[in-house]
């Protein structure tokens, strides 16, 4: 019985600290005017962690890319493409992913503000909370702009792991 309860808790925990990344946020709009590499250089993503590209889908789509294709705005061999304009992206694996719109003239290489980005998930044990968590988001959600992000969407998962593990406690003492 200790056991099974340890175990559900070991995968609860893993799944409590996944974050979720609303690209280019504070304004968690995919658009032109956005420096995406700085957008990133303060985020740790890691496996299970999500990304969301919000945007009209009638003026800029997200299309994943090799290396190669990110380098010159290339669509010709698409991983995925997404048009929904609230796509979400599950970063299911280690390594490195790239994003671009494949709208004409907005991806631009070598440009300074162009819509491309590179996504690093690297596996480590210390997680690290999203600088602008926003909540997850799916296909049948709403294609309204996201909620600004409160102190308390942070602490989410930190609150869900405590009272795992106060459950915990209490059935490994019975």
């Amino acid at each position: 019985m200790k056991i099974t309860l340890l175990a559900v808790a070991a995968v609860l925990l893993g799944t409590a600290s996944a974050a979720t990344y609303g690209v280019g946020e504070p304004s968690g709009v995919w658009g032109i005017n956005t420096d995406y590499a700085r957008w990133v250089a303060d985020k740790k993503f890691q496996p299970g962690d999500e990304i969301v590209f919000k945007y009209s889908p009638t003026a800029h789509d997200v299309v994943e890319v090799s290396k190669a294709g990110y380098d010159s705005c290339s669509t010709a061999n698409a991983i995925n493409t997404f048009s929904s304009g609230n796509d979400v992206v599950a970063l299911n694996a280690t390594g490195t992913r790239y994003f671009i719109c494949g709208f004409p003239d907005h991806c631009v290489p070598r440009a300074p503000l162009t819509m491309k980005i590179v996504i690093d998930v690297v596996s480590g044990s210390s997680s690290s909370s999203p600088a602008s968590p926003m909540p997850a988001a799916g296909p049948g959600a709403s294609s309204s702009p996201p909620v600004p992000p409160s102190s308390a969407a942070t602490s989410v998962g930190a609150t869900a792991g405590f009272g795992l593990v106060a459950l915990l406690a209490a059935g490994l003492m019975a």
